[in-house]
C-alpha cells in the first residue's frame, strides 16, 4: 500500500517546507512538487531528515514542476521537504508517496 502525504505551501522569500508523516518504514515511490500559479516559476527542492541536518535527496533546480517516480529512497521516521530559491512568491502543491 502506498501512503500519500499531501500539502500546499506558499513560499515567502522563496522558501518553505513541510514535515512528512512519521513513517515506521517504507520506500519513497513518488515526489510531486507543482507550482500552482505559474509554470514558469523556477525553484529548487530537497528532502532532509526531520531536523534538517542531513540532505538525503537533492532535486536541484526545476521550472514549474518536479514529478519524480520510482524514487526508491528507504524511509523511516519523519522527513522535511524543502522548497528553496523560488523565483517568485508562489503556491506549491506537494505530494510524497511512500510504499509500506
Amino acid at each position: 500500500m502506498i501512503y500519500f502525504h499531501p500539502a500546499t505551501l506558499t513560499t515567502a522569500g522563496g522558501t518553505n517546507n513541510t514535515l512528512t508523516l512519521r513513517i515506521p518504514h517504507g520506500i519513497c515511490q513518488q515526489v510531486l512538487i507543482r507550482a500552482l500559479t505559474s509554470s514558469a516559476t523556477v525553484f529548487s527542492a530537497d528532502i532532509t531528515n526531520s531536523d534538517s541536518t542531513l540532505r538525503v535527496l537533492d532535486f536541484g533546480y526545476h521550472e514549474g514542476e518536479i514529478n519524480e517516480l520510482d524514487v526508491g529512497l528507504p524511509m523511516a521516521g519523519a522527513y522535511t521537504l524543502n522548497i528553496n530559491n523560488a523565483s517568485v512568491a508562489e503556491t506549491f502543491r506537494v505530494l510524497v508517496g511512500v510504499e509500506e
